[in-house]
C-alpha cells in the first residue's frame, strides 16, 4: 500500500518519546501567555486543546482559537510546531504514541478511529493490538494513506464518541464493523466482553439492523455469531471458559452447568465454577493466569481448591494448550464422569454394578 507522508515536506520526523520535554514545552508555554499579550494567550489555549488530542490539531482548530496562519507559519519555522501535511499541526516534543498516529490519522481524512482500531480504544477482549484503521465518507479525501481506511456511504450515521480524546465508532458500531477484518470467534470476544461491561444487547441489535446492508461489512458476521444455539444463559467469564464448552459439545460429552456456585463449609458467599457437573460433583475450571492465578493469587487459588476438595468436589483443570489437542483433557474427563456415574449407581443397585464391572 501506497504511503501518505505525514512527516513529510517541510514536517520532519516525529519526536522522539519525550515526555519530560514535552511537559517542559507545555510549562514554557505557560509562563509565556502569562507574560505576553492576546496572541501569545491564543496561542496557549490552542496547545492546552492540543495536549488533550495527543499533541495534534488541525488549521480549522487555529482559526476557531483565532491563531493566524502567520502565527503558525511562525511558530513552525521556530521549532514550536511541526507540520506533517497541509492543514496538520503536531506539538514539538510531544510523546510519540499509538494514540497520537490514530489522531493523526483521523485528523488528516476527516474519518473516525473505527474496526479493530476502535476495539483497542474502547479496550475490547482480544484486541490489545490493533492496525490504525479509520472510517470516513465515501466522498472523502482521495489521498493515499499509510493506514487502513474504509469508506462509508452511511457516514453521516455514525455518531463518534470521544475515546482518549479521539473521535472512534461506538462500541455497538464496532462491533458491526468486526466481521468486516476478523473472524467470528474474534467477533464473538468481542461481543461477549461488551456485553459483560453492561452494553445493552437490544442497542447491539438496532445498531446492526441500522446499518445493515450488502457488500463488504462485518454484519453477517455478528448476526452469525448471535444466532449461535450456544449462547443462551449467562455469558461466560472469559472467551477460554467458552472455548472450553465447544469443546466438550463437541466431543459427545454430557453438558455441563455454567457458573455454579458451590459454598463450602464456613462460607457466605461460595465459589464459582466454570463448568460443572453437580450431581457427580465434578467441576473444571480454566487454568489461566489471566483470570484464576496471576501475581499474589496462588495462596488463595490453592486453599480455594483444597476447600473444595474438601467438600468432595473434584477439580479437573485446562489450559490453552490443552484446547490445542483436546484428546487427553476429553480422556480425562471422559473418565471421570463414568467412574463417578458408576460410583453413584452403586449406591442404588450395587448387583447392577458388579455386573458392569
Amino acid at each position: 500500500m501506497a504511503e501518505l507522508d505525514l512527516l513529510g515536506k517541510g514536517g520532519g520526523a516525529l519526536p522522539a518519546d519525550n515526555s519530560a520535554a514535552w511537559q517542559q514545552a507545555a510549562e514554557v508555554n505557560s509562563r509565556s501567555a502569562a507574560k505576553s499579550g492576546p496572541p501569545t494567550n491564543l496561542m496557549a489555549s490552542l496547545l492546552k486543546k492540543a495536549a488533550s488530542q495527543h499533541g495534534v490539531f488541525t488549521s480549522a482548530q487555529a482559526r476557531e482559537f483565532g491563531v493566524s496562519r502567520s502565527q503558525l507559519r511562525t511558530a513552525v519555522r521556530s521549532g514550536t510546531l511541526q507540520q506533517p501535511c497541509r492543514g496538520l499541526f503536531l506539538v514539538s516534543g510531544a510523546p510519540r504514541t499509538w494514540e497520537q498516529e490514530v489522531m493523526l490519522a483521523v485528523c488528516s481524512l476527516g474519518g473516525v478511529a473505527s474496526h479493530r482500531c476502535a476495539a483497542r480504544l474502547h479496550g475490547l477482549d482480544g484486541f490489545a493490538h490493533a492496525p490504525v484503521e479509520i472510517t470516513m465518507a465515501h466522498s472523502g479525501s482521495r489521498k493515499i494513506a499509510k493506514f487502513l481506511t474504509h469508506r462509508s456511504r452511511q457516514f453521516d450515521l455514525i455518531t463518534p464518541v470521544l475515546m482518549s480524546g479521539i473521535p472512534t465508532t461506538s462500541v455497538a458500531r464496532t462491533l458491526v464493523d468486526l466481521g468486516a477484518v476478523v473472524d467470528d470467534d474474534k467477533v464473538e470476544q468481542a461481543l461477549d466482553d461488551s456485553i459483560r461491561r453492561g452494553f445493552n444487547l437490544r442497542w447491539i441489535n438496532e445498531t446492526l439492523e441500522q446499518f445493515m446492508r450488502p457488500g463488504v461489512t462485518g454484519c453477517g458476521a455478528l448476526l452469525r455469531v448471535l444466532a449461535r444455539p450456544d449462547r443462551r444463559g449467562p455469558i461466560p467469564d472469559s472467551t477460554f471458559e467458552r472455548l472450553v464448552q465447544r469443546v466438550i459439545k463437541a466431543k459427545g460429552l454430557a453438558a455441563p452447568e455454567r457458573q455454579i456456585i458451590v459454598k463450602c463449609l464456613g462460607q457466605k458467599k461460595g465459589y464459582s465454577i466454570d463448568c460443572a457437573w453437580p450431581e457427580f460433583k465434578l467441576g473444571l475450571e480454566a487454568d489461566s493466569e489471566l483470570w484464576h492465578w496471576g501475581p499474589r493469587r496462588g495462596r488463595v487459588a490453592r486453599q480455594r481448591h483444597n476447600r473444595l476438595t474438601a467438600a468432595g468436589w473434584e477439580m479437573i483443570y485446562a489450559s490453552w494448550q490443552d484446547l490445542e489437542d483436546s484428546r487427553e483433557l476429553i480422556q480425562q474427563l471422559r473418565l471421570a464422569l463414568n467412574r463417578h456415574w458408576v460410583a453413584q449407581r452403586s449406591q442404588i443397585d450395587p448387583p447392577a454394578t458388579q455386573s458392569l464391572k
